[in-house]
């Protein structure tokens, strides 16, 4: 989506009047966000357009390198910030040396945070350790301690919009729930027809299919998500069936033609059986299962669950330094113990067909072979570079980023000694310590770009030895050997018969 506002953008500013100069001294970012609550809410084009006409008003330079554009959906009620990338991004460039911008942009403050306490601890991060202010285009605040009252005054109206907005829209659903109305993504089985669950034929016939061989031909869950896979179904979210799948199916009243609806949250697996929380009313859609077949059903998988063992966990030390290493090529998932074997845990749950069971101890034999000749032959190792690759490319462009805004400022002080702004004393002191700057970015690119290949290799050859030696030692303990053993490899593949070890990167 960025991408997209970004090209409109540019297309809109070649048609203004009015410019941006890059002579003006102040720099300003960009934050925009749209509502997932509001119809009414500005698009993002319009927000930059907005803020565009505000820059221009105040003479800030408002950098397309540093507009930050969250994807539609993005809360910014989110404590946690995890999804907010942009903003996590505009917060990192905000701490860099060189100041990159003096002011972030927004069209409402609502769109920085709607948390009160969150909006005044990131504001006062960055005017107290950064001298970076928010503005608002749309609440413009007047300078002084009245102004800062003002300020807390819209953001705690916005912290009580949403509070107030979550509890009425709870109350409606609520309302829903008890009128038999599915208010979700249509499950398996259903789609969504001018606001009504109609029955999807294909799909319904696999569900009618699931519960019949559950009740008559004692299809086991993991039985049955095999069976379902080898048909060349997928669920809703393109992924293979499981056995969780199966049993989620099983429990689901929506077939019997019934509505669930937690108001205070999400169910617990252990609660999908019976719980006091959820509101379970006759919908007003089409049952894809008689109730009889259901109760039936549901019957069933509840005395398994009664006669099934408590779950044995494992102690808190590992049983094996393989465990969690192993994994199957074909699917991704790790190969756990299952009597006394090792098979692949997607098979397990029905959404893998690798179904080879692993000797322990054989598999532990082979890692060590494989650790001996890649210690005598190290140019063989193989690396998951993935996340240091990434590291280094996201400095790499915050340098080059960097050295491009000093060709800027080295641009600027130029046209201002020109124009008779600064002295040539002070324009040569400037570009000294500009040019210093550069350098140093310079240096720091250098050394990225210096990386060879094979150092990596060199520094596992020189722990392969050490690591062997404590795994082949009965006497060092088996907490110490797992450590060793997973700081030093990231995973070991296994494929038709074959186990292929991928190192980490160790600096």
């Amino acid at each position: 989506m960025k991408e997209k506002v970004l090209l409109e953008f540019k297309d809109w500013i070649k048609s203004q009047d009015n410019h941006i100069s890059i002579l003006w001294k102040r720099h300003a970012a960009a934050y925009i966000r749209v509502s997932t609550d509001k119809q009414t809410e500005l698009s993002p084009i319009s927000q930059l357009k907005e803020i565009y006409k505000y820059a221009i008003h105040n003479e800030l330079y408002l950098d397309l390198n540093y507009i930050f554009i969250e994807e539609e959906g993005i809360s910014a009620k989110d404590s946690k910030l995890e999804k907010r990338t942009e903003f996590n991004k505009m917060i990192a460039l905000s701490k860099s040396k060189d100041k990159l911008f003096d002011e972030i942009i927004v069209w409402k403050f609502s769109r920085f945070a709607r948390s009160q306490e969150q909006s005044i601890l990131f504001k006062n991060l960055l005017r107290k350790e950064y001298n970076i202010d928010v503005k608002s285009v749309s609440e413009p605040i007047i300078d002084g301690p009245f102004g800062g009252l003002i300020e807390r005054i819209i953001e705690w109206f916005d912290e009580y919009y949403l509070i107030n907005l979550s509890q009425e829209v709870t109350r409606g659903m609520t309302e829903g729930a008890h009128e038999g109305k599915y208010q979700s993504v249509a499950p398996f089985g259903y789609r969504w027809d001018n606001h009504k669950l109609i029955i999807k034929e294909d799909e319904s016939e696999i569900i009618k299919l699931i519960y019949n061989k559950f009740i008559n031909d004692d299809m086991t869950m993991m039985e049955l998500a095999r069976y379902i896979n080898s048909l060349g179904f997928r669920t809703k979210r393109g992924g293979k069936f499981e056995n969780r799948t199966i049993n989620y199916i099983i429990l689901n009243p929506v077939y019997k033609g019934y509505t669930r609806w937690t108001p205070n949250g999400k169910l617990k697996r252990e609660e999908l059986y019976n719980n006091n929380r959820s509101i379970i009313t006759k919908g007003n859609f089409e049952p894809i299962v008689d109730e009889e077949t259901w109760e039936k059903a549901v019957n069933k998988l509840e005395n398994y669950r009664s006669y099934r063992k408590p779950h044995q966990t494992d102690s808190q030390n590992p049983w094996s330094w393989i465990k969690g290493l192993i994994r199957c090529k074909k699917c991704g998932k790790t190969l756990i113990r299952t009597n006394g074997k090792l098979r692949c845990n997607g098979y397990n749950k029905g959404a893998c067909n690798c179904s080879d069971s692993l000797d322990i101890d054989e598999v532990k034999s082979l890692i060590l072979e494989q650790i001996k000749q890649y210690y005598n032959n190290p140019i063989n190792i193989k690396i998951d570079k993935k996340r240091n690759n990434n590291e280094n490319n996201n400095e790499k462009d915050i340098l080059i980023k960097q050295l491009e805004f000093i060709e800027v400022k080295i641009e600027r002080i130029k046209n201002s000694y020109i124009d008779g702004i600064d002295t040539l004393e002070e324009y040569k002191s400037n570009k000294k310590i500009l040019s210093e700057e550069k350098k140093e970015l310079l240096n720091q690119l250098n050394k990225i770009n210096s990386i060879k290949e094979d150092n990596p290799k060199l520094i596992i050859k020189e722990h392969l030895q050490n690591a062997y030696t404590i795994l082949t030692d009965e006497s060092i303990s088996m907490e110490k050997k797992f450590t060793v053993v997973h700081t030093l490899i990231n995973k070991v593949e296994y494929n038709n018969g074959e186990l292929f070890l991928l190192f980490n990167e160790i600096k």
